[in-house]
């Protein structure tokens, strides 16, 4: 191929344009790494939840932190049609102490045992009903804490400080930014709430079931977990701010490529014109042009994607982790979306092919 053979003859120049595209992929990489992880540490706890559905006050606006139902309500949601298990579950937002004396947030699930808003414990043991003072601790919990099954967290709330052991680990990522600790219910309304009358049951009702979210239940809003997802505070603001980033990123690319490529073809428009002179189509140069776009933009992918992956292990390692992550569909959709944002910007040298009049370029070499 003359546009391969041209990039081997070329090696100084090409290596040069192909470590810009390099580091424009690793950019775009790792920003939508960014919004990956921030998407996790806002609501992956309620992503795993084991449920079909989430049943908010009709009061809170989808919010959790607005949410509070009643022992009534709670109760009438378990009967009503269609809904084949319910669970009550409540949130509430605390600070925690380090091992190494700092002060940190964590997120509070109170859940009853045996029920679907029972988290699977990786490590340890599970809460008993008479585990009043013990805990669930997510991995990230104990990463960023020092802590360690059977150590004690100290919760501070309202001016107080209440001890907790540390009976098991559990997998159930982050919500609202912060790593999750499982309570029982009991003691995370007297947590919350303290001795006061008529004490709200839970924060929402986890519901399994067909076709459950948008029913008219009464005293209750029924969304599915991707629409609860959505309406955690700050998730749309953080979402579209990620995905105008990736979108400069893509636009930064395609401008860059078709900026170096075009000023090789303006470079290059006598030999173009000998090679229409004799009887090269406009596509065939066209074609080695966009061959080498391509080869660049792989060359450039192959070494930022393992290199992408290579930072997040080592962000991912520190104690207070960078939230970059990774999926595989990541990699394979921003390759491609790549490789398409690259291919448009050599249109631009394909337009000054097609202009190239061979007549006129072999004029321009006397």
């Amino acid at each position: 191929m003359v546009g391969l053979l041209e990039i081997w003859r070329r090696k100084g120049q090409f290596v040069l344009i192909a470590l810009i595209v390099t580091l424009i992929s690793y950019l775009v990489l790792m920003i939508n790494g960014l919004g990956v992880g921030l998407n996790r540490q806002a609501g992956s706890a309620l992503l795993n939840f084991d449920a079909d559905a989430i049943a908010y006050s009709d009061k809170a606006g989808l919010s959790v932190i607005r949410s509070e139902l009643s022992d009534k309500t709670v109760a009438a949601v378990r009967t009503q049609a269609g809904v084949g298990d319910a669970a009550p579950l409540g949130y509430m937002a605390a600070n925690y102490q380090k091992k190494n004396g700092g002060i940190k947030s964590v997120a509070i699930m109170g859940y009853d045992p045996g029920t679907i808003a029972e988290p699977r414990a990786s490590g340890g043991r599970t809460l008993s009903a008479a585990d009043g003072e013990g805990l669930l601790a997510d991995r990230l919990l104990l990463k960023a804490s020092g802590l360690d099954i059977g150590d004690k967290l100290t919760i501070n709330l309202r001016l107080t400080s209440r001890e907790f052991t540390i009976v098991g680990e559990i997998d159930e990522g982050a919500f609202f930014f912060q790593p999750t600790a499982y309570v029982l219910r009991s003691t995370w309304r007297d947590l919350k709430y303290g001795d006061i009358p008529d004490r709200p049951s839970a924060s929402v009702v986890l519901l399994k079931g067909n076709d459950l979210a948008g029913k008219p239940f009464p005293d209750v809003e029924v969304v599915s977990k991707s629409t609860a997802f959505a309406n955690i505070e700050g998730v749309r603001g953080q979402q579209s701010t990620v995905v105008s980033l990736r979108l400069f990123g893509y636009v930064i690319g395609a401008l860059v490529i078709a900026t170096f490529f075009y000023v090789l073809t303006l470079q290059k428009v006598a030999q173009i014109g000998v090679l229409k002179a004799l009887g090269a189509s406009s596509w065939f140069v066209f074609r080695q042009i966009l061959i080498q776009v391509v080869a660049l933009a792989i060359a450039g992918l192959a070494i930022s994607v393992p290199l992408a992956y290579a930072t997040e292990r080592a962000l991912s390692s520190l104690p207070d982790a960078v939230p970059i992550a990774f999926t595989t569909g990541t990699f394979m959709t921003t390759s491609a979306i790549f490789l398409a944002t690259a291919v448009a910007g050599s249109l631009l040298s394909g337009r000054q092919v097609l202009r190239t009049d061979p007549i006129i370029a072999l004029g321009q070499q006397q």
